[in-house]
């Protein structure tokens, strides 16, 4: 996934006209080698070592301490034979900080470690046990000098080095995995809602009317809630495909016209989408399991699996509680900048009409004039979020600006809001996701009315869930200043249950719609037949454990003659 685009992000042209091609037809196999046993997200942190040896016009990798073992990487202990290598640049005793190197790693022909590398395995994970993450150590491992990636920074012959015009440059490829995690993110909070849909239809529970039968549990208003609010989760994280495509595009003109005015901004939305995507994919994933009850806990359900493979991502390629720090503290920037009358990226107009806003309507409480159904509409919901986000964003700078007129540095006036920081940011991103989600819909009012109709309640349920929803994240931010009243949050949840009801019908459809195999899903109860407790039978009756016990005449004969038998024996009762 990162080897071929980091090479095109930020090898030259030679680089790529001549690594690429390997790459893509199968002559080599590639793995990206950043993260260490001791540094993941703080990449300045990296221990790794390639240091030039200008005599002989190579580098020279290592690993200088236990906690610079690179530690992770995919494919790396079993299926590749180079890797990018993000190691601290030496020439002549100085540092000039991670900088990405192709490396050697196994022989094509044999598939032997080269010399001077050690190769593990890191053995079994939450998930993903598909790919074969590894470990490594770097002993005088020696690469040509021109294996260091000079798309952006040049080391000459004789050991100058000519720095890249931006310091950000050289993580132009951790950018583009967060812009892939975050599109891919819906994908698996999607299937868990396939999954439990499915199976809610057809598991019935409880009394129904009178003596009547029992009743599917999805028409029980909890599931429905539940369901719903997940699918629209799901629709709302891929909605933000819209922002990530274009960022994508501007990480390659970034990197093909060496122009950076961009990347700042670029590197902070592609921060918080990747935070707010994997985190809702994983709280959505695990709730869409439990509504399934235990038949959600068994492996043949392939919720558990779904659900570890959602969660995974919440954490590689920055923890998300690092990645809202860095949206915050850009945000934070920002809007010190407009108070100062400093320019700010002209794509954050959003941000400057907040500002200039909150100049005009100082020590003026802002209530929200909507009731009853207004609340339905996409502009109100926008107004709220845009309120909740910049009121977030003005008090945490004015506690920053407070301790520090109080003599606490910047460093510990960062720390102590740090919670706070971490909800503004949030705010910002939930506020562009609700935008993407409404400029997605709103173009299909002209060429599909259904659909428009289904997708607006939709759109509608995830912006009103998110301000009602028992877990969602600092909901009370929206109501602490009496924006939203007591009456206002009663019409809300009244328009909630109107929604519920509308899409309760469409709720197969939704999930029919991403398409997904029965082979994708890996799910008894999943299935698109609707056969949840014919398929869980039979592949419980095909597991090798139920196999071997019918073939036995019904008994396990491991467990009679190694425990049981043993502990039923006359002599060992006695001692009992």
């Amino acid at each position: 996934m990162m080897f071929i685009p980091t090479v095109e992000l930020q090898g030259s042209s030679e680089q790529i006209e001549y690594w690429v091609p390997l790459a893509k037809q199968g002559k080599i196999c590639g793995c990206y080698c950043q993260t260490e046993l001791a540094h993941g997200t703080f990449v300045r942190g990296i221990e790794t070592t390639a240091t030039l040896d200008t005599e002989k016009d190579e580098f020279i990798i290592n690993s200088p301490t236990l906690t610079s073992a690179k530690f992770w990487p995919g494919a790396m202990a079993s299926s590749c034979t180079h890797g990018i290598l993000m190691a601290r640049l030496v020439i002549r005793g100085e540092d000039h900080g991670v900088h990405p190197f192709i490396v050697p790693l196994r022989n094509v022909d044999g598939f032997k470690p080269v010399q001077g590398v050690e190769f593990g395995d890191l053995g079994m994970k939450m998930g993903y046990n598909g790919t074969t993450n590894g470990y490594a150590l770097f002993s005088g491992l020696r690469i040509p000098r021109n294996h260091l990636l000079m798309g952006h920074t040049k080391v000459h012959r004789d050991g100058t080095y000519v720095r890249a015009p931006h310091d950000k440059a050289a993580y132009l490829t951790m950018l583009h995995a967060r812009s892939t995690i975050a599109a891919g993110a819906g994908f698996k909070l999607a299937q868990a809602a396939t999954i439990a849909t499915r199976y809610s239809v057809v598991r019935e529970q409880g009394a129904g009317i009178g003596d009547g039968p029992e009743m599917p549990i999805i028409h029980y208003r909890s599931q429905n809630f539940r369901l719903l609010t997940i699918i629209a989760r799901s629709y709302a994280i891929h909605f933000t495909r819209n922002t990530l495509e274009y960022l994508e595009k501007d990480l390659k003109h970034i990197a093909s016209n060496h122009d950076y005015t961009s990347i700042h901004l670029d590197h902070v939305l592609l921060a918080g989408f990747k935070a707010w995507n994997t985190q809702v994919a994983a709280d959505g994933a695990e709730d869409a399991r439990k509504s399934c009850g235990g038949h959600g806990f068994v492996l043949t359900s392939g919720l558990p699996s779904i659900v570890a493979e959602a969660t995974a991502p919440a954490t590689f390629e920055g923890e998300n509680y690092v990645m809202y720090q860095q949206v915050g503290r850009y945000l934070l920037k920002c809007w010190k900048n407009l108070k100062l009358g400093n320019p700010i990226d002209s794509r954050l107009g959003i941000l400057r009409e907040a500002f200039t806003r909150l100049q005009t309507t100082r020590g003026k409480q802002q209530c929200c004039k909507a009731f009853g159904t207004e609340f339905l509409n996409p502009d109100i919901q926008c107004t709220i979020f845009k309120h909740r986000a910049f009121r977030l964003l003005h008090q945490c700078s004015e506690e920053l600006e407070n301790a520090e007129q109080k003599g606490q540095s910047a460093v510990d006036a960062f720390n102590h809001n740090l919670v706070e920081i971490i909800a503004a940011a949030r705010a910002y991103i939930e506020l562009l996701v609700l935008q993407d989600f409404i400029n997605s819909v709103e173009p299909t009012s002209a060429t599909d009315p259904a659909i428009y109709a289904a997708l607006s309640r939709l759109r509608s349920l995830f912006a009103l869930t998110t301000i009602t929803h028992p877990q969602s994240y600092d909901a009370i931010s929206f109501v602490e200043d009496q924006h939203l009243n007591a009456k206002q949050m009663r019409d809300i949840r009244c328009c909630v249950n109107g929604l519920l009801d509308q899409l309760l019908p469409d709720a197969i459809a939704l999930t029919d719609a991403w398409d997904f195999t029965n082979a994708s899903l890996r799910s008894a109860i999943g299935q698109y037949d609707g056969n949840a407790y014919e398929t869980l039978m039979s592949w419980t009756r095909q597991m090798p454990i139920n196999r071997g016990m019918e073939q036995a005449g019904g008994t396990c004969e491991v467990a009679w003659n190694t425990w049981i038998k043993p502990a039923l024996s006359p002599e060992l009762r006695g001692k009992l």
